[in-house]
């Protein structure tokens, strides 16, 4: 792996990493905060969006480690590609200025 492929990979990584502690941080504010009224469908909803992070995490980690570079950089970048269309539509909102009308 090349030292831009690799600074690529952990700055993703780490991007990835705090996905997943924002994502446990509204887990545990839905489940234990002031107004939470958590149900099982909501806690499995969450069990799985975490355990999937969990996987990417670890899974990157592992192929990297196991000579699997290519494998590895695909896996972490799962969630920047589902998260993408989000980014692409906040960057609408902000350079649009303050007097759009989004109605």
């Amino acid at each position: 792996m090349s030292k831009t492929t690799l600074v690529l990979f952990w700055i993703i990584w780490l991007l990835d990493v705090l996905i997943a502690l924002f994502g446990h941080r509204e887990f545990m504010t839905g489940v234990f905060g002031r107004y939470a009224a958590p149900n099982s469908k909501y806690i499995w909803l969450w069990v799985v969006l975490l355990a999937a992070m969990l996987f990417i995490i670890c899974g990157s980690l592992y192929l990297k480690n196991h000579g699997n570079n290519k494998a590895a950089l695909s896996v972490v970048c799962v969630p920047m590609v589902l998260v993408l269309p989000y980014l692409l539509w906040l960057g609408v909102v902000v350079l649009s200025g303050k007097n759009a009308r989004w109605n």
